[in-house]
């Protein structure tokens, strides 16, 4: 089932309780380069955690970025696992097994049950145990869905987490997945206590001045395809290095792209250390971007997917243009 209605995800919660239950000691674990989404959600699953008593671990390949260093819980997060054997993993927001990272990957492998819980289209189904829901426009709006008709206490840490990877997801409820049921449970959270202001202020209302500088490379670098329609920038690792900024600075940069009047779908590639490209596309209405992504091995939502090239700089944008363009015309 992968389009439950937040009545049936409500129903998932006995059985995968059972499983918490009667399980040792927990991994909880999400993709690399964590989001707000990621992050929170798994969070949230450790508060949620030491209510029920359970021993545990929150394990991530990748620190998280800066910006969301103020999420509550945040020092709980570690790329070392203990080694104590798990009974069960539970792992959040991720479609496919191979993004969970190298550093965590064998302690998640080695547990004696996997749990997924997401809400992507999914690539692969891993796990013994799969709680997913397409419809919902956050994994965070599944643990809600979950938590709030089964007498689980949110407390303000849990509802500041859930509420985060809401607002992350949905783009502060500008995106075409925003439903009316998120914003009633965003609500909730808001009753709840989650600290909105906080969140806006460090997600929203706050930008290093060496990121500013990034983006203005980034428009410096923007190229126009389509007749408009297509907007697409570059970024190297010079560029970087000469504006002092890092890869997390360029969170939000195409969604800048996309807001163009004329433009239907836009993307960024950026150069990382390696010399690796990473890919992130973004479109407008009913484009499907996973048809782009899926062509170099990424996946993601219709409206905002991301993938990863080995070639440079200069053919990966060549192909992903070429892409773009084909995914218009189809559209």
């Amino acid at each position: 089932m992968t389009e439950a209605s937040p009545n049936q995800l409500s129903e998932m919660w006995p059985g995968l309780l059972a499983e918490i239950q009667a399980a040792n000691h927990i991994l909880l674990a999400s993709h690399v380069n964590p989001d707000g989404d990621a992050l929170g959600s798994a969070l949230a699953f450790s508060f949620v955690l030491d209510q029920l008593g359970k021993s545990h671990e929150v394990l991530f390949h990748h620190p998280a970025p800066k910006y969301l260093n103020f999420l509550p819980g945040i020092e709980r997060i570690t790329n070392q696992p203990s080694g104590k054997p798990a009974d069960l993993a539970i792992v959040v927001d991720l479609e496919a097994i191979g993004r969970i990272g190298e550093t965590i990957y064998p302690a998640i492998a080695a547990a004696k049950k996997l749990v997924i819980i997401d809400h992507h289209q999914p690539n692969e189904r891993p796990g013994d145990i799969r709680i997913v829901s397409t419809k919902s426009p956050a994994t965070a709006a599944i643990l809600a869905d979950l938590w709030l008709p089964n007498n689980i206490e949110i407390s303000p840490e849990i509802a500041t987490l859930l509420l985060v990877g809401i607002l992350t997801d949905t783009g502060n409820f500008r995106y075409p997945n925003t439903t009316p049921h998120s914003m009633h449970v965003a609500a909730d959270l808001l009753e709840a206590g989650a600290k909105l202001t906080a969140i806006n202020e460090a997600i929203y209302l706050t930008k290093p001045l060496p990121a500013v500088k990034l983006f203005g490379k980034a428009l410096s670098n923007l190229r126009l395809a389509a007749d408009n329609q297509v907007a697409y920038t570059t970024l190297r690792q010079s560029d970087f290095t000469n504006s002092g900024a890092i890869e997390e600075d360029t969170e939000g940069f195409v969604n800048e792209l996309l807001a163009i009047d004329t433009v239907r779908m836009a993307a960024i590639l950026r150069e990382s250390a390696s010399g690796r490209i990473k890919i992130s596309i973004r479109s407008q209405g009913p484009i499907d971007t996973t048809q782009v992504a899926k062509q170099f091995g990424g996946g993601g939502h219709i409206n905002a997917s991301g993938a990863h090239s080995d070639e440079t700089i200069e053919v990966a944008a060549e192909k992903l243009v070429e892409a773009m363009v084909q995914c218009l015309a189809s559209s």
